[in-house]
């Protein structure tokens, strides 16, 4: 699927998991691991809803509401960000923005290409 592809009715996606566009932000997702799962032996597989969630909002150009989805899926594991401790905050935050930048230097590169 490439970007340009993208404007399907009602914004669906049909991204297989093992496209290529899937298992390169798969890689972006695995090295940001929220709550450290796959750099403790979880399968590489186990951020894909995550995954998932961010291509949509790539594919539907919603680039504003990246950010916020990378804070926010902290909830899907069980942990509210609002309660990281302060003295974590700052390397939590510098994690966010650094793989809110990858993602977005990533999705540049795809998008030139088309």
């Amino acid at each position: 699927m490439e970007f340009e592809d993208k404007a399907k009715e009602k914004n669906e996606m049909n991204v297989s998991k093992d496209s290529k566009i899937f298992l390169e932000l798969r890689e972006i997702v695995n090295r940001f691991d929220p709550i450290s799962l796959v750099k403790n032996g979880a399968p590489d597989n186990e951020h894909d809803d995550l995954t998932t969630a961010l291509l949509e909002l790539l594919c539907k150009e919603s680039l504003d509401e990246i950010r916020d989805l990378l804070i926010n899926c902290e909830d899907w594991y069980g942990y509210d960000p609002n309660d990281i401790k302060e003295e974590y905050r700052e390397r939590y935050n510098q994690k966010i923005d650094q793989t809110h930048k990858d993602i977005l230097n990533w999705y540049a590169t795809k998008k030139n290409k088309n």
